[in-house]
C-alpha cells in the first residue's frame, strides 16, 4: 500500500498537478493522523482493560484477606468472652461456699492472654508498590486505607492491654502470691485459709481490672468486626459491577 501511495504521488508531481498533489498530501497526513489516533485509542483501551483485570484481582485479594481477618477478630472476641467468664467465676470467691482450692488455678489461667493477629502483609506490599492506586473507586480506596488505620489502632490497644494490664499488673499479682496461698506437707493446697479484708479487696480489684482489659479488647474488636463485614460487602459489590 505504501508503494502504491508513492506511485500516485510521483505521478501527480510528474503531471505538474501541484494543487491536486497538495490536496493529496493533506489527505495523506490526515490518514496518518487518524491512524495514530486509532492506535493510541486501541492502546488506551487495551491498557484500561488490563488495569480493570488487575483491579478486580486486587479486590479479590483484599476480599480474601478481609475474610481471614474477620475470622481472626471473631476468635479474639470469643477468647476475651471466655476470659471474662472465668473472671466472673473467680469473683465468687467471697461466697462462703466457694472452693478456695480452685482459686490459684483460676488466677493462673487469667494471666494468659491472646495476641491480636493483623493480616496486613499484602496491604503493606500494595502500598509500597503503589498498586493500591489501581482501585478506581476513590471512596473505596480511602475506606480501605482507613480500615487498616483502624486495624493498627486495635492491635495497639490489644498489645498495650496485654503488656500493662495483664503481664505487668495482674501477672505479677498472681505470681507474687499476694493472697498467701499455702500447701501442706502432701503438696495439697490449704483450702481452709481465711483471707483478710485487705486481701479480699485486693483480689476483687485485681479481678475487675483484669476484666477491664478483656472488656476493652472485646469492644474495639467488635467495632472492627462490623467494619470488616461492611467492607467485604462493599468490595463484593464493586467486583460484581
Amino acid at each position: 500500500m505504501v508503494s502504491a501511495i508513492r506511485k500516485i504521488r510521483k505521478r501527480l508531481l510528474e503531471q505538474n498537478r501541484f494543487k491536486r498533489y497538495v490536496l493529496y498530501a493533506i489527505g495523506e497526513i490526515f490518514l496518518v493522523v487518524i491512524g495514530i489516533l486509532l492506535a493510541l485509542q486501541i492502546n488506551t483501551w487495551s491498557k484500561e482493560n488490563h488495569n480493570l483485570k488487575l483491579e478486580k484481582a486486587l479486590l479479590e485479594d483484599f476480599k480474601s484477606d478481609f475474610i481471614i481477618q474477620k475470622e481472626l477478630i471473631i476468635e479474639q472476641i470469643d477468647y476475651e468472652i471466655g476470659i471474662m467468664a472465668k473472671i466472673d467465676s473467680a469473683l465468687q470467691f467471697m461466697n462462703p461456699n466457694y472452693d478456695k482450692a480452685t482459686l490459684p488455678r483460676k488466677l493462673h489461667e487469667l494471666t494468659a492472654r491472646r495476641t491480636f493477629k493483623a493480616n496486613r502483609a499484602k496491604f503493606n506490599n500494595m502500598i509500597a508498590s503503589g498498586s493500591v492506586n489501581l482501585i478506581s473507586n476513590a471512596s473505596l480506596q480511602n475506606t480501605i486505607v482507613r480500615y487498616f488505620q483502624r486495624l493498627d489502632y486495635v492491635e495497639s490497644v490489644v498489645n498495650n492491654n496485654n503488656l500493662y494490664m495483664v503481664d505487668s499488673n495482674f501477672g505479677k499479682f498472681a505470681s507474687n502470691n499476694a493472697m498467701g496461698f499455702q500447701i501442706d506437707k502432701s503438696g495439697k493446697l490449704v483450702d481452709t485459709i481465711n483471707f483478710t479484708n485487705e486481701q479480699r479487696y485486693l483480689l476483687d480489684m485485681q479481678l475487675r481490672y483484669r476484666n477491664g482489659a478483656s472488656k476493652s479488647i472485646k469492644l474495639v474488636s467488635e467495632v472492627l468486626l462490623d467494619l470488616t463485614e461492611e467492607l467485604i460487602v462493599i468490595i463484593d459489590s464493586e467486583i460484581n459491577k
